[in-house]
């Protein structure tokens, strides 16, 4: 199963190396959750990172590493599980002409920017 860890720093007082080393510190004890693949989102200007550890099951590709950032750059995402409606999603999105890439993730994202939820 994956494994997820982030920080946020309300202050704003971290630099962007500091708050992703902190993130990278904190994903690398997850390494045995994900063992496949591992990566950081820094976002500074809010103090905030995000790490993901990944365990590939579903969608082997590249186009399913984690955080995943929306195609419009808004949005990031990193969760731990399995859309179950993916044939449902992908209908609706292909009929609001959204682009997508890989199999749930990249959906979910699409989604939230289209549709709001």
């Amino acid at each position: 199963m994956c494994g997820i860890a982030g920080v946020w720093d309300r202050c704003q007082k971290s630099s962007p190396g500091a708050l992703a080393g902190v993130a990278e510190a904190m994903t690398k004890t997850l390494r045995h959750r994900g063992p496949n693949e591992g990566a950081i989102f820094t976002d500074a200007e809010v103090g905030f990172a995000l790490g993901h550890r990944r365990l590939s099951i579903v969608d082997l590709s590249p186009a399913g590493a984690q955080p995943m950032t929306s195609s419009c750059g808004r949005f990031v995402i990193s969760y731990n599980g399995e859309i179950y409606n993916t044939v449902e999603l992908r209908a609706q999105l292909e009929a609001a002409d959204v682009d997508f890439a890989g199999i749930a993730t990249p959906r979910s994202l699409s989604r939230v920017r289209r549709f709001g939820a």
